[in-house]
């Protein structure tokens, strides 16, 4: 009895901690987070609009049709124009669901196509 209980005790610390990162839930290619936002999202609630980003593997892409730059540290993706500042937030990748949190705090959910 004592050595089932040491096993689920074990198998219980083990599913806690493969669960507690927000960092787990982002889907990664080779290791590295930035392979993973690679292609084109478009964006959930107004699919079809035009609200598409396009991000591509040397750290350019579009938004709206305009050139963006964008960089992944962490949880957090950094993207700009070539006339603006960095806008960093957070980010999170779940299967085929992009979450960018806007300037206001808002999910802004975009669909890779």
């Amino acid at each position: 009895m004592k050595k089932v209980l040491t096993i689920l005790l074990i198998l219980g610390s083990l599913l806690l901690v493969s669960c507690s990162s927000k960092n787990n839930a982002i889907t990664r290619g080779s290791g590295d987070p930035s392979k993973a936002i690679i292609g084109t999202w478009d964006s959930k609630d107004y699919p079809g609009l035009g609200f598409t980003y396009v991000f591509k593997e040397d750290g350019t892409g579009t938004y709206v049709g305009e050139k963006i730059y964008w960089k992944i540290d962490g949880d957090q993706i950094s993207i700009r124009t070539e006339d603006t500042e960095p806008f960093i937030t957070d980010y999170e990748i779940k299967g085929n669901e992009l979450n960018i949190v806007d300037g206001i705090g808002n999910d802004t959910i975009y669909i890779r196509k």
